[in-house]
């Protein structure tokens, strides 16, 4: 059988077993969806994503898996304050001719699409933390998020100064999806600044001030403020996020509104973007980005997953509008690792769908190993 030391509190380990008993994945928001959790009672950034706290990965390693026989757990912590994490993914993918593509050719690739390492040093317990999310690859290493993070109790709440990433809509792990990669919001899109949030009862309200250049230099005195409202509850949860960039005289608002909920072993979630003014495709265009998700817990540690997205360029003009939607099985048969499988569909405009451009198919597999 399983045996869990070291690094298992006993307040972790009881929270594990008193809690709902199935959770896939990381960083992905039907967890919470599915359980009726805070990306904060899973992950040290309180706005979720990144390192797992001791609640996270315990639940991640004890009954998340297919199966837990036979395996024994390692000690994270290398001292009484530092604690180590990381996320390793391996993806192997297949582009398939489009419908119009004729003489195109499928193409295929192995890639490292994501090799993350964690630190969280506690340097006052309960009090003061000093968080990296370092990026190993692709790429080359680059930082994703560093920053002091402040607990508050009095008010169930905390402050954070460094580098992070913006608290705005649901933060799922494919950064393709228009609602991540448009909006600028994505997991690559961290910027430098301040965010405070409280999290009383079944509320969570947080905001941030930050430059507003994605994490490189400023060079104006331009600010973004941005801020997100939810209620959760076990079986529903709503919410809506507001931001606006102010830079060289001009404004990109984003306002936007998300939710979800879980019926037995079905859980479904989505949201709705309004881009205005400066966007993908210049200033003065007014663009909308959509998803939805849908996750059927098959057995434990099999989810069926079918999501889709929609860009509308300019709801200001017709037929400018693109999908993408994808749909397969992720695996995780013994404790902290994952294996995925989607066949992932694209459509584009009129004009690209008779070049080809943006409408092939692909089918993806991806390994996961999380710590």
């Amino acid at each position: 059988m399983i045996q869990i030391y070291k690094f298992v509190t006993p307040a972790a380990l009881a929270l594990v077993l008193l809690s709902p008993r199935h959770l896939l994945g990381e960083r992905e928001p039907y967890l919470a969806v599915r359980t009726g959790l805070k990306c904060s009672a899973c992950h040290v950034n309180r706005t979720g994503g990144g390192m797992r706290n001791d609640f996270g990965i315990t639940y991640a390693g004890a009954t998340l898996p297919m199966t837990t026989d036979g395996f024994q757990f390692q000690n994270r912590a290398l001292n009484d304050f530092i604690k180590v994490g990381g996320d390793f993914r391996l993806s192997a993918s297949a582009l398939l001719s489009g419908a119009t593509a004729r003489d195109a050719a499928p193409q295929t690739s192995m890639n490292i699409t994501r090799a993350n390492l964690y630190v969280e040093a506690k340097l006052i317990n309960d009090k003061l933390t000093l968080y990296f999310d370092e990026t190993l690859a692709p790429g080359g290493a680059a930082s994703r998020e560093f920053f002091a993070l402040f607990d508050i109790p009095a008010i169930e709440g905390y402050a954070k100064i460094g580098t992070f990433f913006l608290p705005s809509g649901l933060r799922i792990l494919d950064d393709q999806e228009f609602i991540r990669d448009l909006s600028g919001f994505s997991m690559v899109d961290s910027d430098q600044g301040v965010e405070v949030g409280i999290e009383p009862g079944p509320f969570s309200l947080m905001a941030s001030i930050t430059n507003g250049s994605r994490g490189v230099a400023e060079n104006n005195s331009g600010k973004q403020v941005t801020g997100t409202a939810a209620w959760i509850s076990r079986r529903f949860r709503l919410g809506a996020s507001a931001s606006r960039n102010s830079q060289g005289g001009s404004n990109t608002d984003v306002l936007g509104g998300f939710g979800g909920f879980n019926v037995g072993k079905l859980s479904v979630l989505g949201e709705v973007d309004y881009v205005r003014g400066a966007s993908s495709e210049g200033s003065g265009v007014n663009e909308l980005l959509a998803y939805g998700e849908g996750n059927l817990l098959i057995r434990q540690g099999v989810n069926a997953k079918v999501t889709y997205g929609f860009h509308d360029r300019n709801i200001d003009r017709p037929e400018d509008a693109r999908m993408r939607a994808r749909f397969g099985l992720e695996v995780f048969p013994f404790p902290y690792f994952q294996v995925s499988g989607f066949y992932l569909v694209r459509d584009d405009i009129p004009e690209n769908r008779q070049l080809a451009l943006g409408q092939r198919d692909e089918v993806i597999i991806e390994l996961h190993i999380l710590f």
